[in-house]
């Protein structure tokens, strides 16, 4: 580690020490966390929580490596494709609402769709990743990087790229597709009459106390007290800024802070946000080969825990949000320097006490 990153590393420790609760929680956790920050050279915010309490966070790094901004607490970070659940979240309170339903076909709140594939691919098949739909925008965005930056409107967005020919039939295989989400992103906005933005303010940022929480075309939103993205800071600075078109925000647009996530978590997991049936809907594994259920994975480790096990990248930015669905036991980990990903994940299990041979 060089002399400037140890300093560094350093004044997080110190900072987040105040921030450690309580006291028994910290002396348990906190050199397991250190020394994983250690390894990794990790630059970020790290939270382990049960149920609604957060047990221990630190902040570890940069916010603003030139303004020499330090991470704190509340440090806002993109959260990748934890996105797509926040998404399917707002998909089942619109069920809950009357005004979705996850089975029907999406000609009913599309007409204009094509009819022949309308007719076939549900909100279900979209949001587990099961559509048939080819991914268009990848293609193009394969193509043409830019495309990453630009916008247009939503439904001109569906025509030009998530209104291909099916290449399976809907509901027989998973495909990890990117387009998928600018449908529903066009589904939601069409039944609510509101910006995306707005229906996830309404339907979860405002009920669950997430004041630190928003939706965001990347940075290109100017959003407040941001830690920025990096490619790396050692040896020399690189930035890494987070780019995203508009009518895609359903799959990447979600940014949060560590404790806004805990209240997300527990308020959906635990509380009641959503229906008893909706509840079930998130958490039922629809493609067992993928482990995933609707815009998340749900898996089960040894000894027997059923873990809703959240994780996303965006840019330089990656994201940990995992729960125990038994007990509660959380942890956060949101990053704006993409650290080793089989460390990150094994320091989770660990915390968690979970082994990664799954049942």
């Amino acid at each position: 580690m060089s002399v400037n990153h140890f300093k560094l590393t350093c004044l997080g420790l110190l900072a987040g020490i105040c921030l450690s609760l309580p006291a028994r929680a910290e002396d348990k956790v906190g050199q397991r966390v250190r020394q994983f920050v250690a390894d990794t050279h990790f630059n970020g915010v790290v939270l382990v929580g049960k149920g609604s309490r957060a047990e221990y966070v630190e902040a570890f790094g940069v916010a603003d490596a030139d303004a020499k901004k330090q991470l704190q607490r509340n440090s806002r970070f993109f959260v990748g494709s934890v996105s797509k659940w926040l998404t399917s979240i707002v998909v089942l309170r619109l069920v809950d609402e009357g005004k979705l339903a996850l089975d029907e076909p999406i000609l009913t709140y599309l007409p204009e769709y094509r009819a022949d594939t309308g007719k076939q691919i549900t909100l279900r098949h979209l949001i587990s990743h099961g559509s048939g739909l080819p991914n268009g925008l990848m293609d193009a965005a394969q193509k043409e990087p830019s495309i990453e930056r630009e916008t247009r409107p939503q439904a001109e967005a569906v025509t030009r790229y998530a209104s291909g020919d099916l290449v399976f039939t809907p509901g027989t295989r998973f495909d990890y597709n990117i387009t998928n989400w600018i449908l529903v992103q066009a589904i939601l906005e069409r039944v609510s009459g509101q910006s995306y933005a707005q229906l996830a303010q309404r339907l979860l940022f405002k009920p669950l106390r997430m004041a630190d929480s928003g939706i965001s075309a990347g940075e290109a939103g100017n959003v407040p007290n941001l830690a920025l993205g990096y490619r790396s800071l050692e040896p020399k600075v690189e930035r890494r800024v987070y780019t995203l078109p508009n009518y895609l925000v359903t799959g990447g647009g979600f940014y949060s802070t560590a404790d806004d996530m805990l209240r997300l978590n527990h308020g959906v997991l635990s509380g009641k946000l959503l229906s008893p049936a909706s509840r079930k809907a998130l958490l039922t594994v629809e493609r067992p080969e993928s482990n995933y259920a609707l815009g998340g994975r749900v898996r089960t480790f040894k000894p027997v825990k059923t873990v809703a096990t959240n994780d996303g990248t965006s840019g330089a930015y990656r994201t940990v949000s995992w729960r125990v669905l038994d007990d509660g036991r959380t942890v956060i980990l949101l990053s704006s320097v993409r650290p080793d990903d089989e460390k990150l994940f094994a320091f989770t299990e660990s915390i968690l006490g979970i082994q990664g041979g799954e049942h």
